[in-house]
């Protein structure tokens, strides 16, 4: 699947504090991707990456209040998959060592083109593409498709509202592991509260679509994929 198809399905958020700057790179993404979120700092940053938990985060460095490096730190607490890229003035090796050694998968010198941010993102597919399986077979004629973030059921798209599809990309993620109820949290729930009797009712909801067997507890601890 191409680049250009794939990221149809994926979301953005871009932080930069500069308007023209901002207004210029949306518009840009905006042709591309499925959804895009604009952010004016490192605080709103934050606070839209919780709200929304996009695929990518790509962030100015020098901004007031919150910069771009205390931003993506807070993102990596939160146990974030989100694939980050600095776009950045700044050609200092100081920077560009911090950013190697913050785990910042990509590091973009201002002013950007199209060309870089293709790079980038084929960059982003190779990625979790090593790390992720295109789809986790769930029975015969099942299996959820992580290119769409789709449950597809005898060639057909099972409808799964948002904490459900989200629920299932992250025990997808790794299908040998049990997530605890914080990285649920982190991952499906955002800035929002989440309780045991608001978990369990999105893993009800989802056996009811896609059976009682796949979800499994592992009591005190999370939730897997058998």
């Amino acid at each position: 699947m191409q680049t250009l198809e794939r990221l149809k399905n994926k979301t953005i958020l871009l932080v930069e504090d500069e308007k023209v700057i901002r207004e210029n790179i949306a518009s840009m993404l905006k042709f591309f991707f499925k959804e895009v979120y604009v952010a004016i700092d490192g605080y709103d940053g934050l606070d839209k990456y919780e709200n929304y938990l996009p695929d990518i985060v790509m962030t100015d460095l020098k901004m007031p209040n919150m910069g771009g490096f205390e931003l993506l730190s807070e993102v990596q607490k939160r146990a974030s998959n989100a694939y980050t890229i600095i776009v950045s003035a700044h050609t200092d090796t100081e920077f560009l060592i911090k950013a190697l050694h913050s785990g910042i998968d990509r590091y973009i010198i201002k002013p950007i083109t199209e060309d870089e941010l293709f790079e980038a993102f084929n960059a982003y597919f190779q990625k979790i593409d090593k790390l992720l399986p295109l789809s986790v077979e769930l029975q015969t004629n099942m299996y959820f498709d992580l290119n769409k973030n789709q449950i597809i059921f005898e060639g057909e798209e099972l409808h799964l509202n948002k904490k459900e599809t989200l629920l299932m990309k992250l025990l997808c993620s790794d299908i040998n592991k049990t997530f605890s109820y914080e990285e649920i949290e982190y991952q499906v729930w955002g800035s929002d509260s989440m309780s045991l009797s608001a978990i369990r009712s999105v893993v009800r909801d989802l056996r009811k679509k896609i059976g009682q067997d796949y979800v499994v507890n592992i009591s005190g601890v999370g939730y897997r994929l058998k």
